[in-house]
């Protein structure tokens, strides 16, 4: 997420001609935009943090729901 918005703030400020960016190549400002399609894309299901993030979630959501049922039995 820190990537992403690098990479807006540095395309706002291509966009708006903002010094140092003003002058550097369009290659350059849309770099960060490429990794991010690659990160997302490829390497997180590689690593494997898209399955962690949603087990996680999943299991406290259960936890969740347990306890609403268990508050809602009066227990």
């Amino acid at each position: 997420m820190p990537l992403a918005i690098v990479a807006v703030i540095i395309l706002a400020m291509k966009y708006f001609e903002i010094e140092p960016v003003a002058h550097w190549s369009w290659l350059w400002v849309l770099a960060p935009f490429v990794l991010l399609f690659l990160w997302w894309e490829w390497l997180s299901e590689a690593v494997g943090w898209d399955k962690r993030a949603a087990a996680k979630k999943m299991a406290e959501d259960e936890r969740i729901a347990e306890e609403t049922k268990r508050k809602n039995r009066g227990f």
